[in-house]
């Protein structure tokens, strides 16, 4: 379980996050949204330990993160940023081993034990069939499931995503959004960001919305209501139920204009 209690945090003057508290247990999609600048990289810095709050503490299975090694939140924790460029030609089994090193000593090459959770990642993921291919040559959404194969290797059961969408065309944006379900019905937490409502709406299990610092938590469907969105975006929003489908999606509402030819 991961527990946030009364996280604050502010640049020199300037609060970003106020009084921030939830618990997300594992088995959830989460979907952390909010306009930018409102703090969302902000509080995944804090739940990574890369920032510390001014007031307040972060805990993974009870444990606070202070406490841990940087070698043992590694194995609690894992982060995917919004792209991952491919310097070196890298394998597509090379890059998911690479999620292996927080178990290893100093100096300890991988092994056997390794290998086996790298392609163990790839078969989770589907993409065995990528294994040798170059990383840098591969498709944006194949690029995004190895890293997501990357961080399965690490054995890591939070895993935090940076708008893992937001490159990716729209056939690659369902695939990785269905992969993250399903690794959160396989036992995984996962935190995203999204700056689409509709990825949230019809995806998340849980919805963590950022707002003037504070936070608002619940259900997509008793959070991201056409009143809320529109309070977040600044923009007329309506929530339509798809009945057949059991879904629901969000539209911008469209404003009729009076033009003065009209009136002439």
């Amino acid at each position: 379980m991961l527990e946030v209690i009364d996280l604050a945090f502010a640049y020199r003057k300037q609060n970003i996050l106020k009084n921030i508290s939830f618990k997300l247990e594992y088995g959830q999609s989460v979907c952390l949204l909010g306009k930018n600048g409102v703090g969302k990289s902000t509080l995944f810095k804090c739940l990574l330990g890369v920032l510390n709050p001014n007031i307040g503490s972060i805990k993974i299975n009870g444990r606070l993160i202070t406490e841990c090694k940087r070698n043992e939140l590694a194995q609690l924790i894992s982060y995917i940023p919004q792209k991952q460029r491919g310097v070196f030609h890298f394998t597509v089994f090379e890059m998911v081993l690479m999620g292996t090193t927080a178990r290893l000593k100093k100096y300890q090459q991988p092994g056997q034990a390794e290998n086996e959770l790298a392609e163990s990642a790839l078969t989770i993921l589907n993409i065995s069939h990528l294994k040798n291919r170059t990383y840098s040559e591969i498709s944006g959404g194949e690029q995004q499931l190895v890293i997501i194969a990357r961080s399965v290797a690490q054995q890591s059961k939070i895993i935090i995503m940076d708008e893992p969408c937001a490159n990716l065309d729209y056939g690659n944006q369902i695939m990785v959004l269905e992969m993250i379900q399903k690794l959160a019905e396989q036992g995984y937490l996962i935190i995203q960001s999204t700056h689409d409502p509709n990825h949230a709406l019809q995806y998340a299990d849980y919805v963590l919305v950022l707002h003037e610092g504070q936070l608002m938590q619940g259900t997509p469907k008793n959070i991201l209501t056409s009143r809320q969105l529109e309070a977040m975006y600044h923009v007329p929003i309506t929530v339509h139920e798809l009945t057949a489908y059991e879904q629901r999606i969000c539209l911008p509402t469209k404003k009729l204009l009076n033009r003065k030819d009209e009136t002439k």
